[in-house]
């Protein structure tokens, strides 16, 4: 049952939802005109952005193998690389599934345990959350009132309604966990006698073995100069492919660290590899500076599709060599 909801979920809703987010974003879009002006946009400055995009990928590599290092794990920088590859390419058919495939491929190269790589992982995605956060902050700093609403409308106030429409108390919800946590300790003794918890429990040592790597680095100031060099890429990335288009190119280095952030939150979406929420979110941010929706469009278009076109290149040439390292090793 799992299984096929996982499919239902994956192969059907995902990609509907993607769909209908591209189907609002290109809404009363002329397609043929835009196709046109497309054409027009200077490419240069978005293979330059693919260079930056690609030195993301190298330093989210080294700095993912100093959490591994600290979990007592020693992986190769190729194979390192490799895996974080393949996580984005993962992430184009199924969300999230990046995640699982690189942890996945060092422990077939490099045989560490998935617990472990797992916990870095999200060790990783904490780090990462917190940085975009900071970005955020930076942003409302430098023009609160000018950006506060934007990112009400489109990004708290939907998750506020949520839990403010929702009809279930909350002290339903109360009760239920807390009988549900009386039930777990009175049959405690009878629990941990089960395969299964054993097996989970190990696997939860391993999880936070991997989450608290954080806390036995051996080079805190290379980690944080790797997050720093990372994130700095995805600016860079950003900001070049506004002179890609006439009707962007007048936007500032500190605009792109705003569509950066909103970026963001439409790569979070649910959806593979944000397809539609990406261009929904960034075509409405660059409205504000006077963009019109159809431009912003055209942007959104370069900087997204431009990284899952290198993505889906890079993807197939990476599993090659790793099918060529596995079989060299064996």
């Amino acid at each position: 049952m799992k299984k096929k909801i996982n499919i239902v979920l994956n192969f059907i809703v995902f990609p509907s939802l993607a769909i209908l987010l591209l189907y609002l974003a290109f809404k009363g879009i002329d397609l043929e005109k835009a196709w046109k002006e497309l054409l027009k946009a200077d490419f240069r400055w978005v293979m330059i952005s693919l260079v930056f995009a690609l030195g993301g990928f190298f330093f989210r590599a080294l700095r993912w193998r100093l959490l591994l290092q600290a979990s007592n794990q020693n992986p190769p920088i190729r194979t390192t690389l490799y895996a974080v590859v393949v996580a984005y390419f993962a992430n184009i058919a199924i969300p999230r599934m990046g995640e699982v495939t690189r942890c996945a491929t060092l422990k077939k190269t490099n045989d560490i345990p998935l617990d472990v790589s797992f916990g870095t992982v999200i060790t990783e995605r904490i780090i990462d959350f917190i940085t975009l956060l900071l970005i955020i902050s930076t942003v409302l700093i430098l023009d609160f009132s000018f950006f506060s609403n934007f990112f009400w409308e489109n990004a708290l106030e939907p998750i506020v309604s949520q839990f403010s429409e929702s009809k279930t108390p909350l002290l339903i919800l109360v009760v239920f966990f807390l009988l549900i946590f009386a039930a777990l300790l009175f049959f405690r003794k009878k629990i941990r006698r089960l395969s299964f918890v054993k097996k989970g429990m190990n696997f939860l040592k391993g999880l936070i073995k991997g989450l608290f790597s954080v806390f036995h680095l051996k080079q805190n100031g290379l980690f944080l100069l790797y997050t720093v060099f990372i994130w700095t890429c995805y600016i860079l990335m950003t900001y070049v492919v506004f002179f890609a288009l006439p009707s962007t190119s007048h936007l500032s280095f500190t605009d792109s660290l705003f569509v950066l952030s909103i970026g963001g939150l439409g790569m979070s979406a649910p959806v593979q590899n944000g397809f539609g929420a990406f261009h929904w979110i960034v075509s409405r941010g660059l409205m504000l500076f006077g963009v019109s929706q159809s431009d912003g469009l055209l942007y959104a278009t370069l900087c997204h599709e431009s990284q899952t076109l290198m993505v889906l290149i890079l993807g197939p040439i990476t599993l090659l060599l790793l099918f060529l390292y596995n079989k060299k090793k064996a």
